[in-house]
């Protein structure tokens, strides 16, 4: 069983339970950590492309265009690169 199907798992024992599950967005989750870097980058960029105003916020962030951005190359949600997909320069 990977990680995620035990967190699916555990939240369904917890919603039979009738314990309601409490979802937080990257500022507030930033705010209970306010050490941790990754959370902080997170909460700024959904700061960034106007937090809730956006209901595919997370799209929003992958798609980002900002590249000037110091947060850019390390925002969350980016598309996957497969090693398969870069072609590998030719030498003459």
């Amino acid at each position: 069983m990977t990680a995620l199907q035990k967190a699916h798992e555990v939240n369904r024992k917890r919603i039979e339970l009738g314990i309601k599950l409490v979802i937080k967005n990257p500022m507030e989750k930033a705010a209970e950590r306010p050490d941790s870097l990754r959370l902080a980058i997170n909460a700024m960029c959904y700061d960034c492309i106007g937090q809730d105003a956006d209901p595919d916020w997370r799209g929003s962030i992958r798609e980002c265009s900002c590249t000037k951005c110091p947060l850019w190359s390390v925002r969350k949600f980016q598309k996957k690169i497969s090693t398969e997909s870069v072609e590998n320069p030719v030498d003459n």
